[in-house]
């Protein structure tokens, strides 16, 4: 069965990663903050209409970076979701997946 809310409109997941610029002094519970901010911005992207849901992130120290996995029908509602916390970021790669091969 397709979940309509996380599913794209081909009924395959879409998965969006997205790099979220982070300051060189971003301690871990800086990282914590910011991805109970990010769940937070999705849950409120959703309610307003465009599902998303953040899945998680993986902080990487020498880039300064967080890279962030969401599911999405859109990357809009990624967008809209990050712009909500207002931290810069560039998307990295959008990544729709089908069935695994039998």
């Amino acid at each position: 069965m397709v979940n309509p809310v996380f599913d794209s409109p081909g009924g395959f997941p879409a998965t969006v990663y997205v790099a979220i610029c982070l300051p060189a002094d971003a301690m871990p519970g800086a990282l914590a903050r910011i991805q109970r901010a990010l769940a937070d911005a999705a849950r409120k992207t959703s309610e307003a209409g465009r599902p998303v849901h953040y899945v998680n992130g993986m902080y990487m120290p020498a880039q300064h970076r967080l890279l962030c996995v969401f599911t999405a029908a859109c990357t809009e509602a990624v967008d809209a979701t990050v712009e909500r916390v207002r931290l810069p970021y560039e998307r990295i790669k959008a990544v729709t997946e089908g069935p695994a091969p039998a």
